[in-house]
């Protein structure tokens, strides 16, 4: 006795690869950025965990027994918990938070992508891609006042020693 129904053809079948497939494509753009900026986490495990959502979002309706809000919820969980592993903290400043954030971004595109809200996951692969290159963007390096607090709280370490 099979928990899937028996009504699921090839093709449909061959669909919900396709879902995956651009679930993974969606996450290895945001996977992408973090390879470039020569961060651990980059295209393979964006992608992964895009796609994996997806196929837990796939699942969760075809099984039956399983409530959506409540697999969603359990991705989000889980994401969370390995997104927690991401970061460390270094003396007073913390690092890795851009990408456990991105990280928890891409199972939620995933998640779109399995529930086929695909014009949802795009936009938010675009979005959290195009957020992750910003600080790179030469007229954003003026704008932004990160990097000037770096240097007076470089500056204030310096003169304390």
């Amino acid at each position: 006795m099979s928990i899937i129904p028996d009504t699921i053809s090839w093709q449909i079948q061959l669909f919900y690869v396709a879902h995956l497939a651009f679930a993974f494509l969606l996450g290895a753009v945001i996977g992408w950025e973090r390879e470039h900026a020569g961060k651990e986490a980059g295209i393979r495990t964006f992608g992964c965990i895009s796609m994996g959502s997806a196929a837990f979002s796939i699942l969760s309706p075809l099984l039956g027994f399983a409530d959506n809000s409540r697999i969603a919820a359990q991705i989000v969980l889980g994401i969370g918990f390995l997104g927690s592993g991401l970061f460390v903290r270094t003396g007073d400043k913390p690092s890795g938070l851009t990408t456990a954030a991105s990280l928890w971004v891409s199972a939620a595109v995933g998640m779109a992508v399995g529930f086929s809200l695909y014009f949802l996951a795009t936009g938010l692969a675009a979005i959290t891609a195009m957020s992750l290159y910003l600080p790179s963007v030469r007229a954003w390096k003026r704008v932004s006042k990160k990097k000037k607090r770096r240097i007076k709280a470089e500056a204030k370490r310096v003169e304390t020693k």
